[in-house]
């Protein structure tokens, strides 16, 4: 590119309108600088300065100017709002003004960071948005500041400009880092989850879980559970792997309310106890992290829907190999009814033990029922990590039940 007959035609071409671009009256001028300024011209080296890639392009009258309008576009008030850049960014579109935006935030940053939180807070709202929507691989030194800084400011902007891409039916989000994994922000999980997830309709499987899991964690337990009717009201948008993880999640929350409809829609099949027994370990692991109360009558109820399906075999328990996850997954469950210190273990161990399914376990209800007697007759007796107690199970012939119907290997 010849650089020099560049700065030629754009010196004829432009600095007649240098009040307009000033002021960032004509913005649309801006644009292609601005995309320099940020390094998306592959023929303009990397490695420059921003300033000096405008330099390449505009002599130094109309660069001087160029950055003036990078500044003004900060006071423009017809910049799109929060909704309109993520229904563009939905359909994989951008309002290009966005560069000259973020342009300017940059200079600002560069020359005092703490001068972004003067500028207004709508700006600051909406670059938010031209954050993630206008991508280059240019690092918006002040977006960090702000996460750290003053992270209020960028949490609604955020969550505004996910739910309206979501509204949008889009099935990505830009920034989701931001949830999950190690750069993952609690005040940022906490405001979003809940609307996310009212949402995102059309997420895969592992973002629900784990959207699903976040919330548990975060959010209060009846605004969870409006969340999750809401969802399964609108059955029809869901599929038959989603349905069961609003159910499970639903049920866990208001057991009483919604046994049933996850053990109807459950029944015998595999295909959807075994996403239901690791969801259940997923939460179950971080119980202490949650918003929801687990007891002895949600483990047992959940033992005799699950249970039955991976009938107790030594083999399966480490006698002829590595434990077999659902076979450990299920013992984990009986492991709780081990460990727990409520009250009325006994009588929910009565209860399983009437179930006809729950047969082939009777050797492991009786091992429960037995330590939780010497827990409480036995001065120092100590319950065994889960490892122990497996192997005392297999050494007392706990875990030899028979295949039978209900066992879909």
């Amino acid at each position: 590119m010849d650089f020099k007959q560049t700065r030629i035609e754009n010196d004829e071409q432009f600095l007649t309108q240098l009040d307009s671009i000033k002021s960032a009256e004509n913005i649309k001028v801006l644009i292609p600088f601005a995309k320099a300024y940020l390094g998306m011209f592959y023929v303009i080296e990397h490695d420059l300065p921003a300033k000096q890639k405008v330099r390449l392009l505009a002599k130094e009258a109309l660069a001087e100017a160029i950055f003036d309008g990078f500044i003004s576009s900060l006071q423009q008030d017809n910049l799109p709002a929060i909704e309109e850049i993520g229904h563009k960014s939905a359909v994989k579109q951008e309002y290009a003004e966005g560069y000259v935006v973020l342009a300017g935030l940059d200079l600002i940053a560069k020359n005092n960071i703490a001068d972004i939180e003067t500028l207004d807070l709508n700006l600051i709202k909406k670059a938010v948005a031209f954050h993630f929507s206008n991508q280059s691989s240019f690092k918006n030194i002040w977006f960090d500041y702000l996460l750290e800084k003053d992270i209020n400011i960028v949490i609604p902007a955020i969550c505004e400009y996910w739910v309206a891409m979501l509204k949008n039916e889009t099935a990505r989000l830009p920034g989701n880092y931001l949830l999950f994994g190690d750069k993952a922000n609690s005040k940022m999980i906490e405001h979003c989850i809940l609307p996310l997830l009212r949402y995102w309709r059309h997420c895969k499987i592992k973002t629900l879980s784990q959207l699903l899991s976040l919330a548990f964690k975060y959010s209060e337990a009846g605004e969870f559970l409006a969340v999750c009717e809401n969802a399964l009201a609108h059955d029809e948008l869901l599929n038959e792997k989603t349905r069961l993880y609003w159910i499970i999640t639903a049920y866990l929350i208001s057991p009483e309310k919604y046994y049933s409809k996850l053990s109807n829609y459950v029944g015998r099949v595999k295909l959807k106890i075994m996403p239901l027994l690791d969801f259940v370990i997923l939460i179950l692991n971080n119980k202490e992290q949650t918003n929801i109360q687990f007891n002895a009558r949600i483990i047992t109820e959940l033992l005799r829907i699950i249970a039955p399906v991976f009938p107790p075999q030594h083999h399966v328990y480490g006698a002829l190999g590595a434990l077999d996850i659902n076979s450990r997954n299920v013992m984990m469950l009986f492991y709780y009814l081990v460990s727990s210190n409520e009250k009325d273990i006994a009588l929910e161990l009565k209860k399983l033990r009437k179930a006809r399914v729950m047969k082939i376990y009777s050797p492991v209800i009786d091992n429960v029922l037995e330590i939780q007697i010497r827990k409480l007759n036995e001065d120092g007796f100590v319950v065994p990590d889960f490892d122990k107690y497996i192997e005392s199970l297999v050494k007392n012939n706990c875990l030899q039940g028979r295949s039978n119907k209900f066992d879909l290997r």
